[in-house]
């Protein structure tokens, strides 16, 4: 072969060859999803457009999951904060539901809100998401959505408190209407005048408006019967009504009519209305329990002192029993999660207004050994199970495998875990996230929840590089293939040249 063939055939090796892949996520190769339009938490009509530009960061998740899914929005809201502006401009995030049965615009509308973001979150009817999941390679596990979010049992949940001995104990959650009051009125912005004797709690004033002296009226509490459809008086006091048997309640001036309230919306968890002396209304809904109402009531029932801070961040605890956490931040009151999966305590991911419906929390010193928290509750385990890789959770015919990263179920047994060598992911307890190019091509994905928002942002600014967009097309650089091709070009003009190439030739 003559010396300038072999140049040529570099030449061509160098520009086939191309640059070399650098992401972090599991690189995908795959054609294009195919357009939809579903309706976003605003209820309005979202195109997903082939034609538009730059690049998207699609997760699927569903405002039930207790765990995963508010880990993964959080992390995404960091992944924003990893971009700077000029990047923002040319990317798009957008989740999409798969659970649409249960989440309509209304509950993404309140999930948004309670994370802090603005995205677009998306659902539709199932005939409408079968294909959009189909497209996207995502198998939806309805089965294993419903064993994750069985109906919540907020009489069940307790919190661990561990002090700074060392020593501490288990607080049921006991919601009374004195909770419940207090709770609601604080959300609301109301200041409450409450007395009390050996008859218990009484509510003497709501923001300022009091009941007279010459009892004239009172303010009389009423709850929702959902046998007979309508309001009436409580039969006992605001200590001994159990919110969790009638979560809605209602503070009327008993000069006033009950037919002043209105029926209990069918998707609200808890509520109060107030029915005030000069017959106006107002109704506070008390959205999901978190973690800041089990503490609240938990500990409050058990005449544990507690200092809980209400920040622009949200509630922050700073002392259990008049032990506060130093200005130092030496250590802090630290939250933890009960684990049902692996029996073991985990520190909490995110603060405790975002852990919706917890069954079992702690509170500890951040600096004392976790292993010093007691269990909540009494586990069973089998290592044999999910052919050695994960671990099974749920009861009966829900019960499944959670398998780990690299491995899933073999066909529909979901007892077992298998290596995964296919592009296609289960979504129910776990979720995927997908970075998307402009001809809107799956790139990349993360799979779970236990990645880093840094390095998920760093392939979303690869993928930016890649294609010239977020800034980048003003900060090109010859790359190492395109200055080889250039030197490569340059020598074989000077070997045409040479005495050499025509003597060898």
């Amino acid at each position: 072969m003559s010396m300038q063939r072999a140049l040529l055939v570099l030449v061509l090796t160098v520009l086939l060859v191309g640059p070399v892949g650098a992401y972090k996520g599991s690189q995908l190769s795959r054609g294009p999803v195919d357009s939809f339009q579903l309706v976003d938490h605003t209820n309005e009509t979202y195109a997903f457009d082939l034609d538009s530009q730059g690049v998207m960061v699609v997760s699927f998740i569903f405002t039930r999951c207790p765990d995963v899914c508010p880990v993964i929005t959080q992390s995404l809201k960091s992944v924003q904060t990893e971009l700077s502006d000029r990047e923002l401009e040319d990317v798009t995030f957008v989740s999409i539901t798969v659970d649409p049965e249960y989440d309509t615009p209304e509950r993404l509308k309140e999930y948004t809100e309670r994370h802090g973001v603005d995205w677009p979150h998306l659902t539709g009817s199932v005939d409408e998401l079968e294909p959009v999941w189909a497209t996207f390679g995502v198998v939806v596990q309805k089965a294993v959505i419903e064993a994750h979010v069985m109906p919540y049992q907020p009489g069940e949940a307790s919190v661990t408190v561990l002090d700074r001995n060392g020593s501490g104990g288990q607080h049921m959650m006991a919601m009374n209407a004195t909770a419940s009051t207090a709770l609601l009125a604080r959300q609301a912005g109301w200041s409450l005048n409450t007395s009390t004797s050996s008859y218990g709690t009484m509510l003497n004033g709501i923001n300022g408006v009091d009941s007279p002296s010459d009892w004239s009226w009172y303010w009389e509490l009423n709850v929702w019967n959902t046998t007979a459809e309508t309001w009436e008086a409580s039969q006992v006091g605001m200590d001994e009504l159990d919110v969790l048997n009638h979560p809605h309640t209602a503070w009327k001036a008993s000069s006033q009519n009950s037919s002043l309230l209105s029926p209990p919306g069918t998707e609200d968890d808890w509520s109060m209305q107030v029915v005030w002396p000069n017959g106006t209304t107002d109704l506070v809904l008390g959205g999901p329990f978190t973690a800041y109402h089990l503490t609240q009531t938990a500990l409050g029932s058990a005449s544990v002192n507690t200092t809980v801070q209400s920040t622009e961040y949200g509630h922050y605890l700073t002392s259990i029993n008049d032990v506060e956490a130093p200005d130092d931040a030496s250590w802090w009151w630290n939250l933890y999660l009960w684990n049902e999966t692996t029996g073991i305590w985990d520190t909490s991911p995110v603060g405790m207004d975002d852990v919706v419906e917890p069954l079992h929390i702690a509170w500890a010193p951040s600096d004392l050994n976790i292993s010093q928290l007691a269990s909540p509750v009494q586990t069973n385990g089998n290592a044999s199970e999910c052919d050695g890789h994960g671990w099974a959770m749920g009861y009966g015919e829900d019960r499944h495998c959670m398998c780990d990263a690299g491995y899933t179920w073999e066909e529909d047994d979901r007892m077992s875990c298998v290596p995964d060598s296919s592009e296609s992911y289960n979504v129910g307890h776990s979720t995927i996230v997908y970075l998307l190019n402009p001809a809107r091509e799956p790139v990349v994905a993360w799979a779970g929840d236990d990645w880093r928002p840094v390095d998920l942002a760093a392939d979303v600014k690869e993928l930016l590089e890649r294609e010239q967009l977020g800034g980048y097309e003003t900060e090109i650089t010859p790359s190492v293939s395109f200055v080889a091709l250039l030197a490569l070009v340059a020598g074989a003009a000077f070997l045409r040249k040479s005495p050499f190439s025509r003597n060898n030739g």
